[in-house]
């Protein structure tokens, strides 16, 4: 008997190469694919509707069908009417006691790291403060001097300020597509202003900005894509290099950085250190999916940033369970194969086992 697993995003597009070629290695598996929006669906009825792939044709076809029994949840919310309407659609189908997801996602950062503080992770979290008001916000710019916002539940960099006090002025940078906006403030007054019109739009956590530059005075980062095999057990399946554009504040692909090989990063920054980072890393790498998975809920895949600082300290700066792939596109195409059929065989996994011994997520 075949199973049905749905790919479910805000916008299904049939063009997405990613989801096309996981529905192309569907072929040899005893899986019906289907890619739709939570706005398609009708709790009424339990009927999608989306898009079936049709393994004769090689296409994704138009169609109205059950719900699948498998979800493979890929959606983006923005702090729009849509994506809240799209949340409540996917907590009620995380509610349905027949329907599995391969992973059942993280709260937000701020969530994250109350809960992540109170583990053997706690060292390598970075302090970190949940602003409640504008004035709160120009303290902690006072006492830091030097530091990162970024909303509580944003993602691909969107809305990331850093923030910087001099005796001069209060100067203000972020990331757009044309590249870093900068603006200054002569005094806390307008920078209060500006503080109240960003606090509207969003909740932030904020950071002092660690330092991790490259000798350009590019920042980088460690990403680690982290997912489970056919057996259910986690491996990590990627590791790379970013690197932002000179003088910028994100290491984000979508934001202009790019991927170099984790290998070919190493040879050309020698270090005495090496030994004591890749043990340090390993250990954070084994202990990252337990702990998410026991505070919260099954998950499929992660993607972990982390950073060296200057003086060699490991610090886990974002945890994401809906992770890019562009990682094995740049560095290694030839991990591609496993990269489309890694859901494929997920779902067959979780068809294997108990549904009994499922935990749900609740957020």
């Amino acid at each position: 008997m075949n199973h049905s697993l749905g790919i479910m995003t805000l916008t299904p597009q049939s063009t997405n190469d990613y989801f096309l070629e996981i529905a192309r290695h569907s072929n040899s598996y005893p899986i019906d694919l289907y890619l739709f929006s939570p706005q398609g669906i009708s709790p009424l009825n339990e009927t999608v509707e989306g898009l079936h792939y049709d393994k004769v044709k090689g296409e994704w076809e138009k169609d109205v069908f059950e719900i699948p029994e498998y979800i493979y949840d890929r959606t983006y919310y923005q702090n729009d009417l849509t994506s809240r309407q799209a949340r409540a659609v996917v907590q009620w189908l995380k509610n349905q006691k027949h329907i599995r997801f391969l992973g059942y996602g993280l709260p937000n950062k701020w969530h994250l790291y109350e809960k992540l503080t109170q583990t053997s992770l706690a060292p390598y979290i970075p302090e970190t403060y949940l602003v409640t008001d504008r004035n709160h916000l120009l303290h902690l710019l006072n006492q830091h001097k030097d530091i990162i916002i970024k909303p509580v539940d944003g993602a691909h960099g969107f809305a990331v300020y850093h923030l910087i006090t001099t005796q001069q002025e209060i100067r203000v940078r972020t990331t757009k597509k044309q590249g870093i906006i900068e603006q200054s403030f002569p005094s806390d007054e307008f920078f209060l202003k500006w503080a109240e019109h960003i606090l509207k739009q969003h909740t932030f956590i904020c950071q002092k900005r660690l330092l991790n530059q490259t000798k350009e005075e590019a920042p980088f980062d460690i990403r680690i894509l982290l997912n489970k095999d056919a057996s259910g057990e986690w491996r990590e399946f990627q590791r790379a290099i970013r690197v932002g554009e000179r003088n910028g504040i994100l290491t984000n692909i979508s934001r202009g950085a790019s991927y170099i090989s984790y290998i070919d990063w190493k040879s050309t920054h020698n270090s005495d250190s090496w030994d004591f980072i890749e043990h340090e890393l390993r250990t954070i790498l084994e202990e990252i999916p337990l702990l998410l998975e026991e505070q919260f809920s099954p998950l499929f895949e992660i993607g972990v940033d982390l950073i060296i600082a200057q003086d060699n300290s490991l610090w886990v700066l974002d945890m994401n369970s809906k992770p890019g792939h562009k990682v094995v596109h740049s560095l290694q195409p030839g991990k591609l194969t496993p990269l489309y059929k890694a859901p494929l065989d997920y779902c067959e996994f979780l068809s294997s086992q108990s549904l009994l011994s499922l935990r749900r997520g609740d957020f």
